[in-house]
């Protein structure tokens, strides 16, 4: 069948109806895949600026778990985003790093990119959903026993950070790394050691590394990135007005800081409030129910759930679409917080801990 120019000169002002609204030229965007954003960045400067938009970057960039397998260098990704709109290419199921494989180990993940290291004094940063990286040397002084956690917010900026705390004569040493300058700088002040137990096991959120104390798990560890400033605040002890001694760990999802606290009846979820002025409670799941979910096989081998069978947690724009993964009896599982329902979304090779 032939257009007709009339036909066309009809076409033409819906066209540009559609491509003039910039709400609309959004969603359109983010249901392409990769390759085809790349090729589309010639077609205008518009174009280009909201591609290269730190907010749409997040907003296209997959949500989901890297699943350590059997071989050291491939790994299993699991889509978690509750709604993958129509067209969207994710990421293969089973993903190998893309440099000295056979050494690279993943250290940290955070907002996109992954930070792994394949010897002490070499590092990549990773971008998976673009397959691009970068290679970082490490400067003597970063070198010694320590560990690396990245700082990366594409909602405020393209450039990222990664931050070293290690053990010098006794005390902790900082030292990061900046994208922008591609330089180290080593902090002059030190820190007493005794409060970076736990900073391995750090997140980032709001401009800083958070962590809880090995020793003392009621204790919450701040270290701001810019400014190296090192505060902590207690954890929520009491709740319904009892002491609460309870398994505990640190989430971050879509903005929000999340504490994890786990004891023998209930599993709750706090949520940093502005200003990092404290713990407000977010979710309380009743175990006892949580548990009859599962099929009887998956409870004779669950003695009890503990803050390692949580990989993340999910918050949703809607109640109904928050959600916790967690791995129980070699299965990734969602949980639907307020629907309080339950499906397996993947099954493990092996039994291991993801990443």
């Amino acid at each position: 069948m032939k257009t007709t120019a009339e036909d066309s000169s009809e076409e033409a002002p819906s066209t540009h109806v559609v491509l003039s609204n910039h709400d609309l030229l959004i969603e359109i965007l983010l249901r392409l895949p990769v390759v085809s954003l790349h090729v589309f960045k010639s077609v205008s400067k518009r174009w280009l600026s909201i591609i290269t938009n730190p907010n749409f970057t997040l907003r296209h960039s997959p949500f989901g778990l890297f699943l350590p397998r059997q071989s050291f260098s491939e790994y299993d990704f699991v889509q978690l985003y509750n709604i993958i709109p129509a067209n969207r290419s994710p990421l293969p199921t089973t993903f190998t790093l893309k440099f000295d494989s056979h050494k690279a180990e993943i250290l940290h993940s955070c907002n996109g990119l992954l930070l792994c290291r394949v010897r002490p004094d070499k590092l990549y940063v990773y971008n998976p959903s673009i397959y691009r990286f970068k290679a970082v040397e490490v400067i003597p002084e970063c070198r010694v026993m320590g560990s690396f956690k990245m700082a990366f917010d594409p909602s405020k900026s393209s450039h990222y950070k990664i931050v070293y705390a290690g053990v010098v004569s006794g005390s902790v040493q900082i030292g990061t790394y900046s994208s922008e300058t591609c330089e180290w700088k080593i902090c002059k002040d030190q820190f007493p050691l005794q409060r970076f137990r736990g900073f391995h096991q750090g997140i980032y959120w709001n401009d800083a590394i958070h962590w809880l104390h090995n020793a003392n798990r009621a204790l919450h560890c701040r270290l701001d990135v810019e400014h190296k400033c090192l505060t902590s605040i207690n954890t929520p002890k009491i709740l319904d007005g009892k002491e609460v001694h309870c398994d505990q760990r640190l989430f971050e999802s879509h903005g929000c800081l999340l504490l994890l606290c786990i004891d023998l009846q209930r599993m709750s979820i706090y949520e940093m409030r502005e200003g990092d002025s404290g713990w407000s409670v977010k979710y309380i799941v009743n175990l006892v129910e949580f548990m009859m979910l599962l099929p009887k096989t998956w409870r004779k081998g669950l003695r009890c759930l503990c803050s390692n069978h949580v990989r993340c947690i999910m918050i949703g724009k809607r109640e109904e679409d928050s959600f916790l993964v967690m791995e129980i009896y070699g299965k990734i599982v969602q949980y639907k917080i307020a629907l309080k329902t339950l499906r397996k979304l993947y099954e493990l090779e092996s039994f291991h801990s993801p990443v």
